[in-house]
């Protein structure tokens, strides 16, 4: 931890050094000003006294173990370093784009070999727009820290199938993931998604894991409130990677195993039940499907405890099938083309939290690591949605990349 924690100082030390020889390159005519004193005062007192809160939180804290309040205070953290760093960051390129401009200018054009008392001026453009984007990543990040988190929004799609059986035409599946519970430091944020999720008045509640951070104690506030939610078809949900206990180093194997059991009973509790590696046939209309869950199988690094053969057993004649998957990587490695799976769910991206969903744009970084990422995919005759998540990890904060309940009406027919 104390190497970790020296990298990231020293990191944002060599980032403020060259961000203030960058401001003092701009403001060289304004030096010896009290204006120009004080800025570069402030700047290194903001900076030092940050970066020696960071370094005494830490201490303080120590390692947080299985106390969840101590992991969202690291994640407050993680948000103010992000909301004061990524301007300066990005600043910092525009001050190397600046300096490598100058310098091929130079060789490129070469002024006079003769020496002159002025410098040419320079207009630092490069530097002003760079100062102009910093200042309003600034408020962006300000924005989805205080909003973005919690700024949910109901996805409606349609979903032809020409196998669906005809007794679940309009069938209405709400679909959320990731709730990472543990996260929110403010309870209202969630009991709101909640009773936006309630008002949707979905036929079946699905949800594709990562209930928790890493704890079942995060549940505690949130199981009566989900105890109201009350689908004619029921809800059920399976395991995400951090439902299965894996970021912890507990002192024996036994409580691991505890504490994902005493995560099922809260979500028994909730009204949910988890499908473990094993189906439930749904019935409606004198037709039925099998509803499939498999506990996590994610992409290495990630672990593979889901088990689809098994999963399966049982459901063999059932001849329309969804599954709740958490991570869309097994959509690609095992379902497509290689079973009859007509319909996927899955989570687990995240989005990234931060990146493009609007006007028909949609992008976020974390399509480099998941070409599966986010929305609805078709391929032939299987589908493949992925939640971006209704809650947050790591970054207290959501940017372009919305929390989002899904709502799927399943339709009989074909979409031509």
């Amino acid at each position: 931890m104390f190497l970790r924690l020296a990298i990231i100082v020293l990191f944002s030390l060599l980032i403020d050094v060259l961000n203030i020889m960058g401001i003092k390159q701009m403001m060289r005519r304004l030096k010896g000003s009290t204006f120009y004193t004080w800025f570069v005062r402030i700047y290194w007192l903001s900076s030092v006294l940050l970066l020696l809160y960071f370094v005494g939180h830490f201490l303080w804290i120590g390692i947080p173990g299985l106390d969840f309040e101590k992991y969202r205070s690291f994640f407050f953290l993680f948000g103010i370093y992000i909301l004061i760093y990524m301007p300066r960051i990005i600043f910092l390129h525009f001050v190397i784009l600046q300096f490598l401009y100058y310098k091929i200018k130079a060789i490129v054009k070469p002024g006079p070999k003769y020496v002159v008392k002025r410098k040419n001026r320079r207009n630092f453009i490069i530097q002003k727009i760079g100062l102009t984007l910093s200042f309003i990543s600034f408020f962006v990040v300000l924005y989805g820290i205080i909003w973005g988190k919690s700024d949910f929004v109901v996805r409606e799609h349609t979903v032809c199938f020409k196998d669906l059986p005809a007794g679940f035409d309009g069938f209405r599946l709400a679909q959320i993931s990731d709730m990472h519970l543990g996260s929110f430091s403010n309870p209202n944020n969630v009991k709101k998604g909640i009773e936006l999720l309630r008002k949707q008045n979905a036929d079946m509640i699905l949800f594709t894991g990562d209930m928790v951070n890493n704890v079942s104690a995060e549940m505690d506030s949130y199981i009566d409130d989900f105890g109201k939610l009350n689908p004619k078809y029921g809800m059920f949900s399976i395991l995400g990677n951090h439902d299965m206990g894996d970021y912890v180093k507990w002192q024996k194997a036994e409580m691991k195993y505890k504490e994902i059991q005493n995560l099922i009973d809260k979500e028994t509790s909730m009204g949910f039940k988890l499908l473990l590696n094993e189906n439930q046939i749904i019935y409606r209309g004198g037709d039925s499907i099998a509803l499939v869950g498999v506990e996590n199988w994610g992409k290495p690094p990630f672990k593979q405890y889901g088990d689809l053969q098994r999963a399966l057993r049982g459901a063999e004649a059932v001849t329309f099938k969804i599954l709740m998957s958490h991570d869309p990587s097994h959509f690609a490695m095992e379902i497509k083309d290689k079973t009859n799976i007509q319909l996927s769910l899955s989570g687990h991206t995240h989005g990234m939290q931060v990146g493009i969903n609007c006007c028909g744009i949609k992008w976020s970084p974390i399509q480099w690591l998941y070409p599966h990422w986010n929305g609805l995919y078709e391929f032939d005759n299987q589908y493949l949605y992925v939640n971006p998540g209704f809650g947050f990890i790591g970054m207290p904060a959501r940017i372009g990349i919305r929390p989002e309940i899904t709502v799927l009406t399943l339709k009989r027919g074909s979409h031509e």
